[in-house]
């Protein structure tokens, strides 16, 4: 089966059961963002192992992953988040072999950058169109953005993914805003004109930065792909790396910005 052949295939399986699980919500949809959050944490550390970085990966997996569960369902407790990272750097102190200073900044920064945003995840999936609307929009963006830079492409966007053209980077945030306030007029009672714009650039811009951002880790760590876990898509965090950025600022408009301009 050729590559193209089975990525279509797992997109095709892959994608009507994530639309159903967001639907359903409950415990299903915990699982699926705590399965995702797991995954994509161990991809994480077990690229930074090619630069060094030994980290006690299936302990620090478990922190990552109660960690998560308190951001959803005891996030008053979040205040003791400090006690984690010391304890993070009490560890590393007292490892007899691979010790680095550096590995307990490595964990913290994949809290931030993978268990925060899949917590706010869940958190927004308290009204699934909104995860349907994200996904659209991320899914449109990536699409437009590549189409746009085959078709008008001619300036590199960054030496980081040389395959990205400045055109191409325009076109998907540009029609991502048009196609986001499309939404709007579909869906009126869940999204008004102003999230509309406001979201549809959140996007424009985050997916991309995501995207990049996710790039510069692989090739600092000498990987082509996160993983080899989805056949013809390579890990999960090369999947989910645009939503990881997408989700936070998504997540403080509607439930922050938003009550301030209403």
């Amino acid at each position: 089966m050729s590559n193209t052949l089975t990525r279509i295939l797992v997109a095709v399986i892959a994608i009507p059961l994530i639309l159903y699980t967001v639907y359903y919500g409950s415990y299903p949809y915990f699982a699926f963002c705590l399965i995702i959050e797991v995954l994509c944490f161990y991809e994480f550390l077990k690229m930074f192992e090619n630069k060094g970085y030994r980290t006690y990966i299936y302990p620090n997996i478990f922190f990552s992953a109660v960690l998560f569960s308190v951001f959803i369902f005891a996030n008053k407790y979040i205040i003791y988040t400090p006690v984690l990272i010391l304890l993070l750097f009490v560890i590393e102190h007292f490892r007899k072999k691979d010790r680095n200073i550096f590995n307990p900044f490595l964990i913290t920064f994949g809290f931030i950058y993978i268990t925060l945003p899949l917590s706010l995840l869940y958190g927004l999936g308290k009204d699934y169109l909104h995860v349907y609307y994200l996904l659209v929009l991320i899914w449109s963006c990536d699409s437009f953005a590549f189409f746009g830079g085959k078709m008008f492409g001619k300036h590199k966007l960054s030496s980081i993914s040389p395959g990205k053209t400045i055109e191409g980077s325009i076109s998907g945030f540009m029609f991502t805003v048009v196609l986001s306030a499309a939404f709007h007029y579909i869906f009126p009672a869940s999204v008004s004109l102003t999230d509309s714009l406001i979201v549809g650039a959140f996007v424009g811009i985050f997916a991309q930065t995501g995207d990049l951002v996710e790039s510069f880790l692989k090739r600092y760590t000498g990987v082509k792909d996160s993983s080899h876990i989805i056949p013809g898509h390579g890990g999960l965090l090369d999947r989910f790396d645009s939503l990881i950025f997408c989700v936070p600022p998504v997540y403080i408009y509607f439930y922050f910005i938003k009550i301030f301009l209403n």
